[in-house]
Order: structure tokens, then sequence, then C-alpha cells
């Protein structure tokens, strides 16, 4: 099944959880973290789109300040979210997402919030669409890591500084989970020298460079991962993460 023909409406999320302004960003951060989803929207009191609380954002204003009590979405949102329709080619929604770097793009009609498409659903397409080409082509490197013993503020400043979102955790030169701006978040209150290796993400998982782009977008589906690791005799060489199938949509 070709991915040229298809549009942003068959693979959104309908009726996303919003928040407005004056919403209390310890209420956004708790959703990001029970809903396990990267981003809240803002809405007016019509409907439309004003800004995005992301997890970047709350990482970021936490380097900068103490704490997050009584702090309001508006001081830290990012104002102009990029927005498509429903009618808007597949494709095309990809391409916007990996000109700007971000996981998601809003859907809206007429300017009022009606869905929103994020990389995990063109994982989705990817796999949907049966993408034959192996995934290391699509791969990136080469491969940011941090040793289970490293401390936890090493993690976040590379989290921060490298602009990435997320750090593959090695034990024995092998890996074993990641560190991603969610157990970055969770870890707010804890210890800055608390080991890398006590707060990461297990959910990963290795696969040959050879796998086709589908079914390690099944995988990836199936078992709520969110990064694959590409082996080659032995070696890690390479991740795929939700914006490198974003990738593979965006060339369709």
């Amino acid at each position: 099944m070709s991915l040229a023909t298809h549009v942003v409406a068959t693979y959104m999320t309908s009726d996303p959880i919003t928040a407005t302004a004056v919403t209390p960003v310890e209420e956004v951060a708790a959703l990001l973290a029970t809903r396990r989803i990267s981003a809240v929207p803002l809405v007016d009191d019509r409907g439309s789109i004003v800004g995005v609380v992301s997890r970047s954002d709350l990482l970021h204003y936490r380097r900068r300040h103490a704490h997050l009590r009584d702090v309001t979405c508006d001081a830290v949102m990012t104002q102009g979210p990029i927005v498509v329709e429903a009618s808007t080619n597949l494709r095309d929604a990809a391409r916007v997402m990996i000109e700007h770097r971000i996981h998601r793009v809003f859907v809206v009609d007429a300017g009022r919030l009606t869905g929103v498409l994020t990389t995990t659903d063109l994982t989705r397409a990817v796999d949907v669409a049966r993408v034959e080409a192996p995934i290391e082509s699509v791969m990136t490197a080469p491969v940011v890591t941090i040793r289970v013993e490293q401390p936890l503020s090493l993690a976040m400043e590379w989290l921060d500084r490298a602009h990435i979102t997320g750090l593959v955790v090695t034990e024995n030169d092998w890996p074993v989970g990641v560190f991603t701006q969610e157990e970055a978040l969770a870890a707010r209150d804890v210890a800055a020298d608390t080991p890398v290796g006590e707060l990461h993400d297990a959910a990963l998982i290795c696969l040959p460079a050879t796998t086709s782009l589908h079914r390690a977008a099944a995988q990836c589906a199936r078992m709520g991962v969110r990064r694959i690791v590409v082996s080659k005799k032995h070696d890690f060489v390479g991740v795929v993460s939700g914006l490198d199938f974003a990738g593979v949509v965006a060339r369709a």
C-alpha cells in the first residue's frame, strides 16, 4: 500500500487531551507522565490552539527554575505550534515534522483543534504500507550513549545541550535501555548523583541492520517501544526513532 495517497485523518488521534494557558504546569506535567504523551496543546475558549507545552519546554524551564509550583502554562508554553488539516497528505505532514524536528503536528479545522498526528502514528503507517527497506537505511548514527553508572546530572545535561530526546543506556558496552525526556521529568526531584541505571526505561529492542522497516515498525507498536538499537556483527551501529520513521513517510 503506497504511503503517497494517505492523509492525516487516517492516522491522527481525534479530540486530544488539552489544557489552557492558565492551567497549572504541575497538572500538565502529571498528564505527560500518566498518559505517556510528549506534549499537551493549549486552547482558548473557542477551541483554537494557542500554544503547546512539551517535555522539552518543561525540562528547559526546570534548568532555570527550582520548581513548577504556582507556575501556569503561559510562562512555559511554546507559541505558534505547527498545525495541519485533516486532509493534508501524510507525506507532507511528515515533511513538516522533519523540517522542524518535532514529534507531532496538531490538526485543525477552521482554526479549531480537532486532532494530533505523532511520529508514533507515522511508525504505524510504515507498518501498514509494508515498507521493505532495511532499518540501516534510515538509522541515526553515531549512537549517543551513557553508562549505567554515570549520574543523572550528566544525562540531564546531555539531553538539554545536545538537543536530543533520548540517550541509549549501556552496561558492559551493550544497550540495556533508554533515558529520555520522559525519564528526565520523572526524575526531577531525584538526587543529581543518582546513577542513570536506576532510572532508565528498559523498553528497548535491538534488531539486525537488515530487518525490514515494516517489521521493525510493527514490533515498536506491539511492544510499546520508542527506540530500536540497530546491530551489525554484534556491534550496535545506530538508532531508529520516531523521527526516522517520519523520514520514511516524508520520502514516500
